[in-house]
């Protein structure tokens, strides 16, 4: 059986990014205080800066590049 992959709506995403970019504190902290792992934080602060709070939305299943 294959792994069960938690999903987080934008909002709690957002959360997540602001803790870390505007209340300054860093990748673990932000992760231990929201129970999840600080790669998952990470990600989604390099997407939101990279694409805004579109970067936030879901993306799997979704096709990286577009030919």
């Amino acid at each position: 059986m294959g792994k069960i992959r938690k999903t987080y709506d934008v909002k709690f995403k957002k959360k997540a990014v602001d803790l870390y970019l505007k209340e300054g504190m860093g990748y673990k902290t932000v992760a231990k205080e929201l129970g999840i792992d600080h790669s998952v934080i990470r990600r989604w602060v390099k997407y939101y800066e990279q694409e805004g709070i579109q970067g936030l939305e879901e993306k799997r299943g979704k096709a990286k590049h577009s030919r």
